[in-house]
């Protein structure tokens, strides 16, 4: 099982797989973060990942700096951690 470390926050959170997306699970825990369109059009959930990698099972419309991701639509990538700098 992964878990998504917030690493300005200072936060981390296991990832179950009940959420549908690393946005999803840094509101269930309140950890808030912006975001707009929730599909990965608009980036305005991008966040640099400083470890792990990440993956999109549904796909996003928008695309990612290199070393970033659309943390609306993301999920960690098998059961590595994946630390965000947020």
């Amino acid at each position: 099982m992964a878990k998504i470390i917030f690493q300005k926050s200072g936060v981390s959170f296991e990832w179950t797989g009940d959420e549908e997306s690393i946005l999803e699970l840094a509101e269930a825990n309140d950890l808030d973060l912006d975001y707009g369109c929730r599909m990965g059009n608009c980036t305005a959930c991008m966040q640099e990942v400083t470890s792990g990698e990440v993956e999109y099972p549904n796909g996003h419309t928008g695309e990612p700096d290199e070393g970033h991701a659309l943390l609306c639509c993301c999920q960690p990538k098998g059961d590595a951690d994946v630390t965000i700098n947020a």
